[in-house]
């Protein structure tokens, strides 16, 4: 997670903290495809409507550690 961008980084803790439910606009589109290059996000649907980014195994795994540290800092 260290190479991504701030702007990825802030979006890929959203969509946990979300649970996923983050609408992509123009404004997060390049944060999403760089989580998508770094193979955290898929693009679930990638031809109908709007666009929807699940997190993959790796995704899933940097969550779980994201979760673990926070709830260590409590």
């Amino acid at each position: 997670m260290d190479t991504l961008s701030e702007a990825a980084r802030s979006l890929f803790r959203l969509h946990v903290e979300r649970m996923g439910k983050i609408d992509v606009t123009d404004d997060n589109r390049e944060a999403c495809r760089e989580l998508e290059a770094a193979g955290l996000v898929m693009n679930s649907r990638p031809f109908v409507g709007n666009q929807l980014y699940s997190l993959t195994r790796a995704g899933y795994e940097l969550k779980l550690e994201l979760l673990a540290c926070q709830k260590e800092a409590v």
